[in-house]
């Protein structure tokens, strides 16, 4: 009787009547499924390495917002992609044109679809690509961007990718009828969150005392924890590159397995770059940032050409985008530009570069169709490749920077963007989520409490509860005469004494 009901469909891909046509991105069998998805979920993983990277790049008390921030593009901005987005920029209506899809919000699908599977595989690969996207733009906005607004701005910065993903990857869209060719987003993700990330920057001016005194970046906050980030990005990226090339049917799997290889070839030419240019330009010195920003610009610019490049290009590739990238980084120090993850120099300008080299480097990827027949200059291709992918460059530009630069303005209006001076000297992590890292390295050490310590330089201390005498808080440390714990007079637990002859020491806390 439930069966009479409830009659169970069974759909075979493969019998759906030859004449009907089937957007690419739904094209898949169940093998390329089965594949993208796996990547798909270890591209989950990559929202990980970007917010390990930002969190110990930007000061100690500002660690836990990006930590939030990140959770927020996967969270809203992932809501706001399944809601609206998606259909934006895959939409299979009759009513989409080549600026902008329609049809499949709130993205779900009847089991009677018969493009059910490729849908869902879809949806769930691309998400990724949004949230990485706007995780990009948040490196301009780091330490000094209100978290309510930017909760807003994640939300609407996922329709700002949509669009632009629809105008590369939908088959009528405006980018993709012009012939431009971007296997793994190197313009609607990587180029479009720098750019973003460029926009943002400049509305939202310097971080207080950025440019009074230093010349270079501030100090990581916390080196290991970034390049912790980095690895796992770099591991994250192998997915993100080969499942670019949509499954393992019909050849791919030989280009799916290239992609890989060409990808860690383009990181190694980056980091190798990295590394001389940081030993020649800071006197034998290597800075972890150059080497860490260097490895993610070329990465970013293998993305767009990925199985497209053969091997020395690769390695040429990812040199020139750390070399460009580094030098970048100096010229937004220069004009005094506060990008303090420099995004829009790892991300826009190795998305930039990357989109121009598969004009210039690409190899028609028979029997494979990406480049249309077409191969870059420096292989026979003429021209023609080259300026489609200079018309990309230019749309994702001009779009990135109006967007972006009108959303944050738009969102201003309502909701102040910028923390105020007292907030960000205090850090975001106090201001706006009540996490005091001073206080709990304190109740850290209360075990400690009048017990004695030998230190190695032969002097013994004991920590005490002493009355206070004053509490200053000068950048990043803490000072004074640390004492009566956890008062709500809100001063800072600790006396310091000297058992030699209990002098009352200052003693500051990070």
């Amino acid at each position: 009787m439930a069966n009479a009901t409830y009659p169970e469909v069974y759909i075979d891909f493969m019998t759906i009547n030859s004449t009907v046509h089937i957007p690419a991105q739904y094209d898949v069998t169940i093998a390329d499924a089965a594949y993208i998805v796996t990547n798909a979920i270890i591209l989950v993983t990559m929202q990980t390495g970007f917010a390990l990277v930002n969190a110990g790049t930007v000061t100690k008390q500002n660690s836990v917002n990006m930590m939030m921030k990140n959770t927020v593009d996967t969270a809203i901005g992932g809501f706001a992609f399944w809601l609206v987005g998606f259909g934006l920029a895959y939409g299979r209506s009759a009513a989409n044109n080549m600026f902008i899809g329609w049809g499949d919000f709130l993205v779900d699908c009847a089991r009677t679809d018969p493009l059910m599977g490729g849908v869902m595989t879809a949806f769930m690969y691309e998400i990724s690509f949004s949230s990485s996207s706007t995780t990009i733009t948040s490196g301009g906005m780091a330490e000094r961007f209100n978290f309510t607004a930017y909760c807003v701005f994640a939300f609407f910065n996922a329709l700002v990718y949509s669009l632009i993903a629809g105008w590369v990857w939908r088959e009528n869209g405006f980018l993709s009828l012009l012939g431009a060719v971007d296997i793994a987003g190197a313009g609607p993700v990587h180029m479009l969150g720098g750019v973003g990330s460029f926009a943002a920057a400049v509305y939202l001016g310097p971080r207080i005392g950025r440019f009074e005194k230093q010349k270079g970046h501030r100090p990581m906050g916390d080196t290991v924890i970034a390049f912790l980030g980095l690895f796992i990005l770099w591991w994250a990226w192998l997915s993100f590159n080969t499942a670019s090339s949509y499954g393992l049917s019909r050849g791919r799997w030989g280009y799916t397995i290239r992609s890989a290889v060409m990808t860690l070839l383009g990181s190694m030419g980056g980091g190798v770059t990295a590394c001389v240019f940081s030993l020649i330009d800071h006197k034998g010195e290597a800075q972890p940032f150059h080497v860490m920003n260097g490895i993610l610009a070329s990465l970013v610019s293998v993305t767009g050409g990925c199985y497209l490049f053969s091997s020395i290009p690769s390695v040429f590739i990812g040199a020139v985008a750390a070399l460009l990238c580094l030098l970048s980084m100096k010229l937004m120090d220069k004009f005094q530009i506060d990008d303090p993850l420099y995004a829009c120099t790892v991300h826009g300008v190795g998305g930039a570069w990357g989109l121009i080299a598969i004009g210039l480097f690409a190899v028609d990827p028979i029997p494979q169709t990406t480049t249309g027949g077409r191969s870059g200059l420096f292989y026979g291709g003429g021209f023609s490749l080259l300026i489609s992918q200079v018309y990309e460059v230019l749309a994702v530009l001009l779009w990135g920077l109006g967007a972006t630069y009108a959303l944050i303005w738009i969102i201003d209006r309502f909701i102040p963007v910028r923390l105020t001076p007292e907030q960000e000297a205090r850090g975001a992590d106090l201001a706006e989520h009540g996490t005091d890292h001073a206080r709990n390295t304190l109740s850290n050490m209360m075990p400690l409490w009048n017990k004695d310590i030998e230190l190695e330089d032969g002097l013994r201390y004991r920590l005490a509860k002493q009355s206070l005498v004053i509490r200053e808080s000068q950048g990043e440390m803490y000072k004074g005469n640390l004492n009566s714990a956890f008062a709500d007079s809100n001063t800072l637990p600790m006396g310091v004494l000297r058992k030699a002859d209990q002098t009352n020491l200052n003693m500051g806390v990070n």
